[in-house]
């Protein structure tokens, strides 16, 4: 029986003699040593041992033989064992003493600890790869236990809410919660998830230890031991203040641009009439009228104008206003403005203005810039009924990655910044969200047309900069414009053509490309009173046949956007691969995007509706005598 049991043992069983040789192993020994029975019998028992045990073998026994002391026998310990084929192994050897016959001999008892070492190693391989993702995570993760007191908090949780490890550890997890009123309908949630889904996503407000709340996603998850009792809860939270403002800034970006595009179009629609009815009004000025019927002509004349700025500061906002930028320094805009400026803003508000030097140089509109001051100024004037004070600042600044502007992340780089802040009653959040849209206005009927902010709005980001504003009620309101960092030099002024008088014809022919009916008739009524002979065209596709057939002109006078299949745009390339000597004017409501991207500025010049009949015979006596002079100057 007793053979039996050994031979049936899972355990390796071996017997030594006080020398140290193995005296009996059995099937099991075999199999976790790998040698047969026969290769082990009468050989020392360190052969299945690696150094140092090995070498220490002998003296144990020898030692133990003399004096009685035990290192191993009857204590057991973990140790390691050799194979055959040379590879190490960890063992818990158990070993005793027996006698038989008087001689002293030694049984052992060995199991394999391999399989456990290899649990142990995935124990601390996960160990050390959830302390990565605790300390490294860039959520907070927190970990509770199931009586709601915190057990973890990694470092990401000590950033985003101010306590320290220390602070956190025993603290109730619903501390971390900025609106108690939730935390019922959460508890809820996380018992039912146990049952039904295994995570709680939410979006909650939380609280920082200063006691400030701020938005949050969290992810909850409730960890259950093998009788489904709850065991930890694992809470992730991330901040998403960022997120929801940047989303913000994105909803209203497409908003103004939605409404830009609106916008623009409204103005050039209204560009086109204006050039009627101002263009018609300059025809009467010229027919004898008696004082009261001129002085109803002057009038009409003066809304006109009026009419044209107003489409101007909306192409302005829709960012299709032909801008005329320079390089400039803001300093010296605001020094000029700055006696203009008391005067606007009276005896009850001080001006302060401080500007930085030296300052970057910008390239930028100057009258643009100064309007925006202005504005602005004037705005900040209506915020303080009772005085205050009014702040103009210069300076410059480097913007890093990630910075917000009003509608999304402001571009990396140098800048100038124009800063106008006041001391008055500041406006609420709701105010702040509409207040660069245009015709939105908190001020009283006939006080404003709601296109100042908006004016700026576009100015700006046409200029490729960005603006923020900054308002509190009762406090006040801070608008920070920015305009790129310009390395040019400042550009000396170009004397303007005069407009004095008005250059007429040599007995010239001008083609007119015009697909609105009025304003065609109106700019060739204008053309004959400068003495031109004219041929019109209702679309560019009709000019162009009309030039193949042979038609001779002096000139072609062109608008940019026509149906019909072909543009001005496209005309005036046609005819300057075709008809090289054939001197090109282009008009339209506004900058148009087809018109910026072919640079047609640099190749023809524009007129910009609504023009004077000056600025007419002005454009074309010079782009038909500079055509003149360079096939002169070619032939000689």
């Amino acid at each position: 029986m007793l053979q039996a049991i050994l031979d049936s043992a899972v355990s390796a069983i071996l017997a030594i003699d006080d020398t140290g040789r193995i005296r009996s192993v059995n099937p099991a020994t075999e199999v976790m040593f790998g040698y047969r029975a026969d290769e082990m019998l009468n050989q020392n028992i360190k052969m299945l041992m690696p150094e140092p045990y090995r070498t220490e073998h002998d003296d144990y026994i020898g030692r133990h033989v003399k004096t009685g002391e035990k290192r191993i026998i009857g204590i057991g310990r973990e140790v390691q064992g050799q194979r055959k084929n040379g590879s190490i192994f960890p063992i818990h050897l158990a070993v005793s003493e027996f006698m038989v016959d008087g001689r002293r001999f030694f049984s052992g008892i060995i199991n394999d600890l391999s399989d456990r070492a290899k649990l142990q190693d995935e124990v601390d391989r996960q160990s050390l790869l959830f302390e990565t993702v605790f300390e490294h995570v860039p959520e907070a993760l927190v970990i509770s236990s199931p009586d709601g007191k915190i057990l973890l908090f990694n470092p990401a949780a000590t950033k985003i809410f101010g306590y320290d490890v220390a602070e956190a550890t025993g603290m109730a997890w619903a501390n971390l919660f900025g609106n108690p009123e939730s935390l019922p309908q959460i508890e809820f949630d996380i018992s039912r998830s146990i049952e039904r889904a295994p995570d709680v996503i939410l979006s909650v407000m939380l609280r920082r230890k200063d006691g400030s709340s701020f938005p949050a996603e969290g992810i909850i998850t409730q960890v259950v031991d093998q009788h489904a009792r709850p065991s930890v809860r694992v809470s992730v939270f991330r901040d998403v203040t960022e997120t929801l403002k940047n989303k913000e800034a994105a909803v209203k970006s497409q908003r103004l641009e939605a409404i830009g595009q609106l916008t623009g179009g409204i103005a050039h629609d209204f560009n086109n009439l204006l050039t009627i009815i101002s263009g018609n009004l300059e025809l009467l000025e010229e027919q004898p009228l008696r004082e009261q019927d001129r002085d109803l002509l002057d009038r009409a004349a003066r809304a006109a104008d009026s009419g044209a700025r107003l489409t101007k500061r909306l192409l302005t906002f829709a960012r299709r206003r032909h801008l005329a930028p320079a390089v400039i320094n803001l300093n010296d805009q605001v020094r000029t403005m700055a006696e203009l400026l008391r005067r606007t803003l009276g005896d009850m508000i001080d001006l302060r203005i401080q500007l930085a030097s030296p300052l970057w140089l910008v390239r930028a509109d100057a009258g643009e810039v100064e309007a925006a001051v202005l504005n602005l100024a004037i705005n900040a004037r209506d915020a303080m009924p009772e005085g205050g004070t009014l702040a103009v600042r210069t300076d410059n600044v480097v913007l890093e990655e990630g910075e917000t502007g009003l509608e999304d992340s402001l571009k990396a780089g140098d800048y100038v910044r124009i800063s106008v802040s006041d001391n008055g009653i500041g406006m609420s959040n709701d105010v702040l969200s509409r207040v660069f849209e245009p015709f939105f206005t908190t001020k009283p009927v006939g006080r404003g047309t709601g296109l100042g902010l908006s004016t700026i709005y576009g100015f700006i980001k046409q200029s490729n900069g960005n603006i923020t504003i900054n308002s509190e009620p009762g406090v006040g309101t801070t608008v920070n414009m920015y305009l790129p960092r310009c390395d040019e030099e400042a550009a000396q002024h170009d004397e303007t053509l005069s407009l004095a008088t008005e250059p007429h014809a040599n007995g010239e022919c001008i083609l007119v490309v015009e697909d609105n009916r009025d304003v065609r008739q109106l700019t060739v009524n204008r053309l004959k009173r400068l003495g031109y002979d004219t041929v019109e065209c209702a679309s560019g596709v009709e000019a162009k046949a009309a030039l193949e057939s042979g038609q001779q002109v002096s000139a072609v006078f062109t608008d940019i956007v026509m149906p019909g299949g072909m543009t001005g745009i496209e005309l005036a390339t046609w005819i300057s691969a075709r008809l090289p000597d054939l001197p090109v004017i282009l008009t339209t409501g506004f900058s148009d995007d087809a018109a910026v991207k072919s640079e047609a500025d640099t190749f023809w010049p524009i007129l910009r509706k609504p023009y004077t009949q000056k600025q007419l015979a002005s454009t074309l006596r010079a782009t038909i005598d500079k055509k003149a002079a360079r096939q002169t100057s070619l032939r000689d």
